[in-house]
Order: C-alpha cells, then sequence, then structure tokens
C-alpha cells in the first residue's frame, strides 16, 4: 500500500494548481512530458497505483499528500480527487498514447549528460 501512495502523489501533486476539474484535458504535450519524465516501469507502477485508487474509492486521498513538499490544503473534496484519478488512469489507458507500452529512455537533464555541468 506505500508503493501506491508514494506513486499517487505525482498524480494528486498537480491538483494543487487546478482550480476546477472542469480544466483537466490530458493532450499529447501530458504524454509526451510522462513518457520524457518517467521510464516505462515507473508509469506502470503509477498505472497500478491508480487502479489500487479505483478500488478504494473512500480512501483519503489527501492524507497521502502530508508526505509531500507542499503547502496549503487541496481545493477539492475526496470525491473529487477520486474523479481525476480516474480521468488520469482513463488517460494512461489510451492506446493513443503508449503510456503502458512505450520503453522509450527519459530525457536527461544537464546534469545527467554532461560531467562537467556543475
Amino acid at each position: 500500500m506505500e508503493k501506491f501512495k508514494r506513486n499517487l502523489i505525482i498524480q494528486i501533486w498537480e491538483l494543487y494548481s487546478l482550480n476546477s476539474l472542469d480544466n483537466v484535458v490530458f493532450t499529447d504535450n501530458s504524454s509526451e512530458h510522462l513518457k520524457d519524465s518517467y521510464i516505462l516501469e515507473e508509469r506502470k507502477d503509477m498505472y497500478e497505483a491508480l487502479q489500487w485508487a479505483e478500488q478504494h474509492p473512500d480512501f483519503h486521498f489527501e492524507s497521502i499528500m502530508k508526505k509531500a513538499p507542499v503547502v496549503g490544503k487541496l481545493k477539492f473534496s475526496n470525491q473529487e480527487v477520486y474523479q481525476y484519478l480516474m480521468l488520469f488512469k482513463t488517460f494512461m489507458e489510451d492506446p493513443k498514447y503508449s503510456l503502458l507500452t512505450d520503453n522509450r529512455p527519459t530525457l536527461k537533464l544537464p546534469h545527467e549528460e554532461n560531467d562537467d555541468y556543475i
């Protein structure tokens, strides 16, 4: 269960920058960002956490964020957080985005590409 909680932080984190779930749209850019940032195994772990969340809609999702470096309270009810997580799950399942199959390497940060960066 701890693994699921850690992986849900990634999705819930985005809610701190939203004012409404009406603004939630997942796009090709969203997909590319995930594939550039997380290897396939990590994305599958995220998806597994979303499957767990689907089976536990009454879990207090905001409690997961107690270990995250965020300030303030989520603007959304637990039901709205669950709704968002299920939207994210559907996005990950969409074959058009290949989030659960694309095995390309992540993009490297400047300090990872060049030992002289620092």
